[in-house]
């Protein structure tokens, strides 16, 4: 008897890969910029090569960002599994009151925790949010990358302003994906050390009827109208 089901295709592990990896190159290069006075970001300053080569490395990742954002783009809107996917991601009404009842079980006001289909709101929340990030990153980065033919049609305050909200963007992402996504995909204790549906894409059925009963219902039924 198999007792793990595919919960993240071969296509979904590869575009995870490529955007961590993106995520993180930009994350290092970005801040030791907008941090450049402290000595940790000198030493890797020195370490890159200097200033054009970490200019360089941000740029080359960038656009590895920006193919990966278009063919997800062209994934979820004209592939049946990218479109179901989306599908699931979609926030509903339900995502909230699931919050409400999770933050009552949390504070011992409910006996019953909510259950959650194949996303629960936390997931929708941190896809939705890289979504928003990767949007607001590619268009400030682009109007700083271009910044001389930007100021020929932008006053300079716009371009102040544009600086302001990549960095700090980028500052928060760098927050969400090493200290929220990390614990709670890999460090809490469920799961501790890893989770490793990244890597082989599975999810144990025992895992899967915990964390996520409705999709675990919806399946064992499936199974069962088949037999």
């Amino acid at each position: 008897m198999n007792h793990s089901v595919e919960r993240l295709s071969r296509n979904q592990r590869i575009q995870h890969i490529i955007l961590l990896v993106s995520m993180i190159m930009l994350s290092v290069t970005g801040l030791v910029l907008k941090f450049h006075s402290n000595p940790f970001s000198v030493w890797l300053i020195r370490i890159e090569g200097g200033i054009w080569v970490r200019g360089l490395i941000h740029r080359i990742f960038a656009i590895i960002l920006i193919l990966l954002s278009l063919y997800h783009i062209l994934w979820v809107t004209f592939t049946d599994k990218g479109h179901s996917e989306l599908m699931a991601l979609t926030p509903r009404g339900k995502d909230f009151s699931d919050f409400f009842r999770k933050l009552a079980y949390n504070l011992g006001l409910s006996g019953r925790q909510p259950q959650f289909d194949k996303y629960d709101y936390l997931q929708k929340l941190q896809y939705w949010g890289v979504v928003a990030g990767t949007v607001v990153m590619v268009m400030t980065g682009m109007i700083l990358w271009f910044v001389n033919q930007s100021m020929a049609i932008l006053p300079k305050w716009a371009i102040d302003l544009t600086l302001l909200v990549h960095g700090w963007d980028g500052v928060m992402i760098f927050i969400v994906l090493f200290v929220f996504h990390l614990y709670n995909v890999h460090l809490n204790p469920e799961v501790f050390p890893m989770s490793r549906t990244w890597l082989d894409g599975s999810i144990s059925l025992e895992q899967l009827q915990h964390e996520h009963t409705l999709e675990y219902n919806r399946l064992m039924s499936d199974k069962k109208n088949e037999k």
